[in-house]
Parts: C-alpha cells; sequence; structure tokens
C-alpha cells in the first residue's frame, strides 16, 4: 500500500507542473497573444531634376556653394556651372518606393507662388534684367497618395545677359555693284526699313528698337507692343525732308544692353550705295522709266519727258522714278531696283493722279508691282503703261483684262509705216486724228491681246487689216494691242499699249494722245 500512495503523489506532482509550464507558456508565448497588427506609414517620393546644357548634362540633387560659386552634387560627381543663357532646358522627374508619381509643383525664385504640371520638362526664359544674376529653380514630386516631396530638387543658375544684334532683312536694301558704291539711290518721301532683331538668351528678350534720322544723339523708340517687337518702320514726309539722309537702328533687350547701330547708308559696306537722296513728289502726273537700258543716256526718257513738257509744263508739273535693273551681273542702276516693300511702291504711286508707265527691252517690273497698280486704281488712280517688251503680258494681272496674247510679229520685225487704229469713244474725227503709225522698225516680238470679258474692258487700239495697207505685215485680221480697264469696282482707269509707244510716233501725234489719255480719258 505505501508504494501505491508513492505512485500516486509522483503522478500528481506531474500533472501539477505539465499545468504550471502550461499557464506560463501561455502568459509569455507573444505568438499566442492576441495582439492586433500595424501597416507601415506612405513613404513620400523623391525628386531629381536633370540641367540641359551645352556643355555639360548633369544631374542635380542638392546644391551647395564654394567661395561664392554654385556648386552642384550628385554623389560624389561635382560640377561647378558656369554663366548660362537665360533660356533654360529643364528635365525632372521623381521616384516613389510604394506608388506612383502623379505630377509635379515648381518655382522660381522670382514667382510667388507654385505651379503644378503633370509634364517632366520645359523650356523657361529666365527674366534676366540686368547684366549679371543669380536664378534658382526647385521643383517637387507628387506621389498618388497626395503626399510632396519635403525636400525639392534644386538648381542654381547664374546668368550673364547676352547682347542683342541687328541686321537689316536680307535684300531689303537697293545694292550697289560692289565695285562701285559710290553710287546714289533715290527715294520719294516714303522709305520701309526692315530688319531681324535676335538674342542668345531668346528672342522674347529684344524689348525696344530706336531708329535715328540723320542725328543718332535723339533716337525714337519703338516698343515691344502685347508681345510683339515691330521689324520694320516706314518714314514719310513727316520725317523725310528733300535731301541726302542716313537710317539709323538699334535694338535693346529686357537689361537694355543695346546692340550694335546698323544704318543706311553704310559707307564702311561696299554692297550698298554711298548715298540716299530722298526728293519730294512734284505735280500730279508720274512718268515711270522701267527700261534700264535706257537709264544711261534717258535718250527714250527724253522722248516722254520732251512731250510732258509740252503737255504740262516745265515748272514741277510732273515728276519721273526710274525702276533699275537687278538681272544679271551687268544690272543697270541697281541702286534704284524696285523697292522691297509692296507699301512703298504703293505709297509712290498714290503721290500722284495719273501715271505713265513704259519699259521696253530687258525685264521690267510691272508683275513685280501689279498687286499695287491693282490697288492704285481701285482706289482712284489712272495708269497708261506701254509695254512694248518681248515678253508677254501675264494674264492673272487684275488692274486689266486680258483673255489670252499671241506674237504679233513671230519674226521679231515689225516694220515702220504700218497703222494702228484708236477705237475710244470719241466721235471718228477724233480717233482718226489718235491714229498711230509705226515710225522705226521694231525688231523685237511683240504682242496682240484677246479682250477677256470683264464689263468695263474694251480694245481701243487695232492693228490696221494687212488689206488696207501696202506693206507686207506679219499678223491676220485686226488684233487689239491696247486696252482700257474701267470696270464699276474700279474708282480709276487702267490702259495697257503692247507695242513701244516711242516707236510709234510715224505721224508725230504721240503727244496728241497723251495728252487725250491726261487731261481727257482719265478725266471723265
Amino acid at each position: 500500500m505505501k508504494r501505491n500512495n508513492k505512485k500516486v503523489k509522483t503522478f500528481t506532482l506531474i500533472i501539477l507542473v505539465l499545468i504550471a509550464f502550461w499557464g506560463f507558456i501561455s502568459c509569455s508565448n507573444p505568438f499566442l497573444k492576441d495582439k492586433k497588427s500595424e501597416g507601415y506609414e506612405n513613404q513620400k517620393p523623391e525628386t531629381y531634376l536633370f540641367l540641359h546644357f551645352e556643355s555639360d548634362t548633369i544631374a542635380i540633387q542638392d546644391t551647395v556653394m564654394q567661395n561664392g560659386q554654385p556648386i552642384y552634387i550628385q554623389d560624389t560627381l561635382i560640377t561647378t556651372l558656369d554663366t548660362t543663357a537665360s533660356k533654360q532646358e529643364l528635365h525632372w522627374w521623381g521616384e516613389d518606393s510604394d506608388g506612383e508619381i502623379i505630377g509635379y509643383y515648381y518655382k522660381w525664385n522670382f514667382e510667388p507662388e507654385l505651379t503644378f504640371t503633370t509634364a517632366e520638362n520645359a523650356i523657361f526664359y529666365v527674366p534676366i534684367r540686368q547684366q549679371y544674376d543669380v536664378f534658382e529653380f526647385e521643383v517637387y514630386a507628387v506621389d498618388n497618395d497626395s503626399a510632396i516631396d519635403p525636400v525639392p530638387a534644386k538648381l542654381t543658375f547664374p546668368v550673364f545677359n547676352s547682347f542683342p544684334t541687328i541686321n537689316f532683312k536680307n535684300r531689303s536694301n537697293p545694292t550697289s555693284s560692289g565695285d562701285n558704291p559710290n553710287v546714289t539711290t533715290t527715294t520719294f518721301t516714303t522709305r520701309t526699313f526692315i530688319w531681324d532683331a535676335l538674342d542668345p538668351d531668346g528672342n522674347e528678350t529684344v524689348m525696344k528698337i530706336h531708329w535715328a534720322i540723320d542725328d543718332t544723339t535723339n533716337w525714337n523708340v519703338i516698343e515691344r507692343t502685347n508681345g510683339v517687337l515691330p521689324t520694320e518702320i516706314t518714314l514719310t514726309e513727316n520725317e523725310l525732308t528733300e535731301g541726302y539722309h542716313t537710317f539709323y537702328v538699334k535694338a535693346l533687350d529686357i537689361a537694355n544692353a543695346e546692340s550694335n547701330i546698323i544704318m543706311f547708308p553704310d559707307l564702311n559696306d561696299d554692297e550698298v550705295p554711298n548715298k540716299w537722296y530722298v526728293k519730294e513728289p512734284k505735280g500730279n502726273v508720274l512718268l515711270i522709266d522701267d527700261f534700264a537700258q535706257d537709264q544711261i543716256n534717258k535718250t527714250t526718257q527724253k522722248f516722254y519727258t520732251d512731250i510732258l513738257d509740252e503737255i504740262l509744263g516745265t515748272d514741277d508739273k510732273y515728276s519721273v522714278w526710274e525702276i533699275g535693273s537687278t538681272f544679271g551681273n551687268n544690272a543697270v542702276n541697281r541702286q534704284n531696283a524696285l523697292p522691297y516693300s509692296p507699301v512703298d511702291v504703293e505709297a509712290n504711286l498714290n503721290y500722284f493722279d495719273k501715271v505713265i508707265w513704259f519699259s521696253f527691252l530687258g525685264k521690267p517690273h510691272i508683275t513685280d508691282a501689279g498687286l499695287s497698280i491693282t490697288k492704285y486704281i481701285k482706289n482712284g488712280g489712272n495708269i497708261f503703261i506701254a509695254n512694248g517688251n518681248e515678253q508677254s503680258p501675264d494674264t492673272t494681272w487684275l488692274f486689266t483684262d486680258i483673255d489670252s496674247t499671241f506674237r504679233l510679229n513671230p519674226s521679231g520685225r515689225l516694220f515702220p509705216g504700218t497703222e494702228v487704229m484708236a477705237n475710244f469713244n470719241v466721235d471718228s474725227s477724233k480717233n482718226s486724228s489718235l491714229m498711230l503709225t509705226t515710225g522705226k522698225l521694231i525688231g523685237n516680238r511683240v504682242s496682240a491681246l484677246v479682250p477677256g470679258n470683264e464689263p468695263g474692258t474694251k480694245a481701243i487700239y487695232n492693228m490696221v487689216h494687212p488689206d488696207s495697207t501696202h506693206l507686207a505685215v506679219p499678223y491676220k485680221d485686226t488684233p487689239a494691242v491696247g486696252l482700257l480697264f474701267a470696270p464699276d469696282y474700279m474708282e480709276g482707269k487702267s490702259i495697257y499699249f503692247s507695242l513701244p509707244l516711242h516707236f510709234c510716233d510715224g505721224k508725230e501725234n504721240v503727244k496728241d494722245v497723251l495728252n487725250y489719255i491726261l487731261n481727257e480719258e482719265f478725266e471723265d
């Protein structure tokens, strides 16, 4: 019995030990304890900034100063950035370890507020307003939980202002022959100057144009307006008087840095005339000499001026405008070529009520001035054009109505004594007195005209039928060589004549024809 009691006691002790051990384990084992789990906090994004620079490309994470100069650090790389232009091309990006980047806030130190964008690059023009300045740019990445990088990527820009430059627009000024710049270009009291103003800091930083006539102590100012910088100026009689003149112009940028001064004429440039003469318009009739070869001896010009002297008088009753040639190396009177700006062509015509325009050999400028001529007659001007040139008239001209053309003399010869009938709206005796006859051999091909159907178009000169003359003539029927154009929508009139008028004075009555056109037809 004693042995059995001992076993019972031993078993009981073991049970108690196990219960105590289990209680201990239950109280100290963390895996058996009821414990709530906790998630990680959102990680803020990081921002990186990238500068596109001419001499190098570097990534920026922080900025420090050393000896007063900005030093840019990425890992162990240290780069010193020299002064740059005001145009800055920047790239940036962000990284987020537990999400994605949805955008960025950026700000320049001269801006009051941050700007949000989803773009990752942009081109900026910092507003440099002095010779040297320092600008700072910072950008913050934003993740999909609207967390913002607390430490922005920054970049500091030491900027040195670049000087603007200015040049006259190519071919906008008349030229000389190069080896002989000692010539004079002559204009009436309207002259347009056109330029290109550039700036390495961005053309948007060019803010003003200064110009002057003759005296550079008093500059006139043209401001950039609504973001647009004027690139030309038209001087008129308000600025130009009779005599020799020089035009000066320069550009100023936002920091008032000045460009070079350019001028016309320029004595240091052999490609342009050395002198510019302005003449005031005289009278209400303009004679245009568009026959460059004639401008050496002025023989044909004298034919017309002698007649105008008789019709109008010599006391400043008319003006002469010579249009030189620019075609080829042997161009004549190149310094007085047709103005580059149509504004000047229109102004020259508009100074006068009536215009006589003649051309012959060479390359006339009627087509080049076609739009200006159209505007002139639409607004009440009257023009007579005698174009005895081998080049055919242009059927697209709007200042007359030509359906088509053909060669009047395919062989290139039209003999003296050939008659040209007049058909103005006058009686037969008047038309008889206005009939023309070739007084010289026309040795170049000229054009016959087929009138268009525009109301107000009328053939006023026709070749006489070959059966009515003893001369062998190369044409058939009675082709037109002169057209009157006076539609209702035009306040003025034009007359186009396809023969060289100075070769049609066989009856010595060209004076009577011009007198009728100027003083009767153009007065009607």
